[in-house]
């Protein structure tokens, strides 16, 4: 296949992939003027120049079960995005995790002669270890964004490059704690717990009510706490009972960064809570069928990356039965309440962020995709 070589295939199947992708962008236009980019992403990527085949927003799945009753509309976007390739016929392709869709996307790139830079790689550290032949036979280029995954990848025979985590850009925000606890009628006095039950409907439908009779507990012994909803955009919390919790939907994040503890779906979110130094509480449901596999082909001790990269369990995780309120709110409860448990979060925290490297991620990726296209 003769390649255009100012034409990009990028593919971001997730909204933090979207996130990513569009930071990637940005920096390799600042880089290489001219560039056009094509593919799968979302609002970001949009805003970043790139012509979108599909949003992200209709590819989002969690679960086999989900993954299922999706195949034929990813199937159907997947075909229409070979098409767009073989008329479009990029110099490279730039794919950010997602690797059901993804790795089999790189097969179809690998016989087409396109070459691959894998931008986050895929979690295959943590189940469905098999996955790396594909990445060794098909991926020219894999850049990874945790510390653990370069050595991780070299004992089987990849090569990958660590260039630190987009987050460690993030930037202060505009409003103080004081004048954002102030907007939601809060007391900056009190303790603020932060709910963040995922970003997606189905995981938001499975964890809120949960998270939320958690803080009805502790309120019930005598905790004199006040809660916001980061909600994600896109869901909606029709149904829950959160009388006396607020939401944050402008910028959920913010929930998170200026909160005393929180409640979080296991995911970025549980990451970027040890980022903002809150101690957090991680569960996570799956449907039945889905966790009876996930049981099965996890590698790991730890579902939340924050413990993944320290090591330990530093935020506790409560997975499937044991996502009760019940559970939840002990755990809270000794969070907010342990001084020497505190400290030693507080510690780990620290740990995890001196682990990520320094800012400037996603201009380290963008350098090394030009280099490639040099």
């Amino acid at each position: 296949m003769n390649t255009k070589k100012n034409t990009i295939l990028i593919v971001a199947g997730e909204e933090s992939g979207d996130l990513h992708g569009s930071a990637l962008v940005n920096e390799m236009n600042h880089l290489t003027p001219g560039l056009t980019f094509f593919g799968v992403g979302g609002d970001r990527l949009q805003d970043a120049g790139v012509e979108t085949v599909e949003h992200v927003s209709n590819m989002a799945v969690m679960g086999f079960s989900e993954v299922v009753s999706k195949y034929h509309f990813l199937r159907k976007v997947f075909q229409n995005l070979l098409e767009k390739i073989d008329k479009r016929a990029p110099a490279r392709a730039i794919l950010i995790d997602y690797p059901g869709f993804n790795l089999r996307l790189a097969k179809k790139l690998k016989e087409r002669g396109i070459p691959v830079t894998y931008f986050i790689s895929p979690q295959v550290w943590a189940w469905k270890e098999k996955r790396v032949e594909i990445i060794r036979a098909c991926v020219e280029q894999l850049i990874c964004i945790f510390p653990f995954e370069e050595a991780w990848y070299a004992k089987r025979g990849v090569d990958a490059t660590f260039v630190g985590h987009p987050f460690m850009d993030l930037h202060e925000p505009e409003i103080s704690r004081e004048k954002f606890l102030r907007l939601h009628e809060f007391d900056p006095d009190r303790t603020t717990i932060a709910l963040m039950p995922g970003s997606r409907q189905l995981e938001v439908d499975r964890h809120l009510n949960i998270m939320v009779k958690s803080l009805f507990n502790l309120r019930e012994r005598g905790l004199n706490l006040q809660a916001i909803i980061g909600k994600a955009p896109g869901v909606n919390i029709r149904g829950v009972n959160y009388h006396g919790l607020s939401v944050e939907e402008a910028n959920p994040q913010l929930a998170l960064r200026f909160a005393d503890g929180a409640v979080v779906a296991s995911g970025t979110i549980s990451f970027e809570a040890a980022l903002y130094n809150t101690p957090s509480v991680v569960l996570y449901k799956l449907s039945p069928f889905t966790w009876f596999f996930a049981k099965r082909f996890a590698t790991v001790k730890h579902v939340s990356m924050t413990n993944l990269i320290a090591g330990r369990e530093l935020f506790p995780e409560l997975l499937q039965d044991q996502a009760t309120p019940e559970l939840v709110a002990a755990n809270l409860h000794s969070l907010l309440t342990d001084e020497e448990k505190q400290d030693e979060i507080f510690a780990g925290m620290a740990g995890v962020q001196n682990a990520m490297g320094a800012p400037g991620a996603a201009g380290r990726a963008a350098g090394l995709i030009i280099q490639k296209l040099e």
